[in-house]
């Protein structure tokens, strides 16, 4: 029970982390346009890069997000699951 506490613990933190990282990369893209859109910047290439990049950012933070999404869900499962067995064990015994 520990392990899976931990485990759905670590997930959450994660899942946190990625939403906060997901929160910033929008942030940042949204200065980028703002500061660029009347006449800040004038490299068109830089602008395409910094784009890719905070794109780049967002999707993998967002995947991220998902796949701690599911850890936490696998295991809540698990402690349910062995929960579920202690008390079927307990009302054997008792």
């Amino acid at each position: 029970m520990l392990v899976s506490s931990i485990a759905r613990f670590n997930a959450i933190n994660t899942m946190n982390k990625a939403g906060f990282g997901v929160m910033q990369t929008a942030s940042q893209m949204n200065n980028l346009m703002n500061s660029s859109a009347f006449g800040g910047e004038h490299d068109l290439s830089l602008l395409n890069q910094m784009d890719k990049k905070l794109s780049l950012d967002l999707e993998s933070n967002k995947l991220l997000c998902k796949i701690s999404y599911m850890q936490e869900k696998m295991a809540a499962k698990h402690q349910d699951l062995n929960n579920n067995n202690n008390k079927k064990s307990l009302n054997i015994l008792a």
